[in-house]
């Protein structure tokens, strides 16, 4: 199931097409690299594992990875960006800068 919507920079104007489409884990090829991926923080500390991504509907490039945390608490969405995998441990490095 592909979902699709705005970043919110239309409010105010004519809503045009989705900025963004949410794939869930194992939906397509590329996604089915990170189903159930674990996600963990720089020093270790697990996040939860990938629930889905969000690709960017106009340039196809992935955004966001949203996390399914443990204990049921709120998704967690992070930026492609901040994230690296780590092949030995085959999971998700959630990698911020102090």
């Amino acid at each position: 199931m592909l979902n699709s919507f705005d970043d919110g920079s239309s409010v105010g104007r004519r809503c045009g097409p989705k900025r963004f489409a949410c794939m869930v884990a194992g939906q397509s090829s590329a996604t089915e690299l990170f189903r159930s991926c674990p996600v963990v923080t720089a020093v270790g500390h697990p996040l939860g594992r990938v629930r889905s991504v969000l690709v960017d509907a106009r340039s196809r490039q992935l955004k966001y990875v949203v996390v399914a945390p443990h204990q049921g608490k709120a998704p967690i969405v992070i930026p492609w960006q901040a994230l690296y995998f780590d092949p030995t441990q085959v999971r998700l490095v959630y990698y911020t800068y102090s």
